[in-house]
């Protein structure tokens, strides 16, 4: 993938999960069960958490340091992400999408900053497990986007078809 193809991606994911999440109330935003118990609050966080964590992996990979982000911290996935529901249900549904929308324009300059041999390069650096960072990149903002926006259009089709969508 080149890097207008990747910030293309980037940008195309954001708008399709605004999508999916637009004319909801504050009250189904955080309503749960759109996935197991997570509300679209929830979802919100974790997505934004991943993206962090990809941020911090992506600058440690300019630098040439082998990255400390939750991907190499030796915890399973869904430990993880089960610590930081936990930690986040004081979050209030303001500050979620601020940290949601911020960590996206972060992506986007970190991407930016990125050469086109460094984004397709596997095995510029032995970490990387013979992936593309650009592959990286995917797995935790586009790709993770779209699959949390399916489970969200899924729930709201589910609701509508109930009568309980507004």
């Amino acid at each position: 993938m080149n890097k207008n193809e990747l910030l293309d991606q980037l940008e195309k994911s954001r708008e399709e999960f605004l999508e999916a999440i637009d004319g909801l109330s504050e009250e189904e935003m955080q309503a749960p069960g759109v996935t197991g118990a997570w509300s679209i609050k929830d979802i919100l966080i974790h997505l934004a958490r991943w993206e962090a964590e990809l941020i911090k992996l992506l600058w440690q990979a300019r630098q040439g340091l082998r990255p400390t982000s939750a991907h190499f911290s030796g915890e399973d996935v869904d430990t993880i992400n089960a610590r930081w529901y936990s930690e986040s249900q004081d979050r209030s549904l303001q500050s979620a999408l601020e940290d949601f929308h911020g960590v996206r324009n972060q992506t986007i300059r970190r991407a930016e900053e990125i050469t086109e041999k460094e984004l397709n390069d596997a095995h510029r650096l032995a970490w990387l497990k013979s992936r593309p960072l650009w592959e990286w990149i995917e797995s935790d903002s586009f790709g993770h986007e779209a699959e949390h926006a399916a489970e969200i259009i899924a729930w709201r089709a589910a609701r509508a078809f109930q009568g309980e969508e507004s």
